[in-house]
């Protein structure tokens, strides 16, 4: 069946024949609703410039939400395409999103808490961790603690010094970043500066 504007059938015949693996329904129905995939886009350009992501990742799982959406749309529940294909797109970008910064957090959070010796037997967890929950260790280990809190105090800067106490306070970047009233990348950034510092100390 050759279609030649949008206008021949209406959208429940395209998503029908879209289904049914017809181009030129395909090719129609991408036309006519392209603009919301481009809009949604637009909306997580800033996010996902934070996280370091290319706009090319971005558009490419829009697009395998646009997809979802004209695969699954059910033309008998009340909700009209347009509307079905903003959430499914957006849901899927939302999702992209999150998944990258929980992987990023947990990669940065490791500068300090990855299981790095210490001495013969401490970890860097244990000793700059949450010191409370090893008082026997602590204990054992006071003039270890003392000389490493030393050295990480002598190589941060001042502002590096409170974006680490908030860190291994287990405060999220979001939190931080909210907190020191700085960006998500300037978070990003500094734990970076951080996580290498004390690689060297180490």
């Amino acid at each position: 069946m050759g279609l030649k504007t949008k206008r021949d059938v209406s959208d429940n015949e395209l998503i029908y024949l879209a289904t049914e693996n017809n181009e030129d329904a395909t090719n129609i129905l991408y036309d006519k609703y392209k603009y919301i995939v481009d809009i949604t886009v637009s909306k997580y350009t800033r996010s996902a410039y934070a996280l370091n992501l290319e706009k090319d990742e971005l558009y490419q799982e829009a697009m395998v939400g646009y997809a979802d959406a004209i695969r699954s749309f059910n033309p008998d529940k009340d909700i009209h395409l347009r509307t079905f294909i903003s959430l499914c797109v957006e849901r899927r970008l939302q999702n992209y999103i999150r998944k990258n910064s929980t992987t990023k957090e947990k990669l940065l959070k490791e500068c300090y808490s990855f299981d790095n010796k210490i001495g013969d037997d401490l970890t860097l967890a244990e000793i700059v961790g949450d010191n409370k929950r090893n008082p026997e260790v602590i204990k054992e280990n006071a003039e270890n603690f003392k000389e490493l809190s030393k050295k990480i105090d002598e190589v941060l800067s001042p502002s590096e010094k409170q974006l680490f106490e908030l860190l291994i306070n287990d405060f999220t970047s979001e939190d931080i970043a909210k907190i020191l009233k700085i960006s998500i990348k300037s978070v990003y950034n500094k734990t970076h500066r951080i996580r290498a510092k004390i690689k060297d100390i180490i």
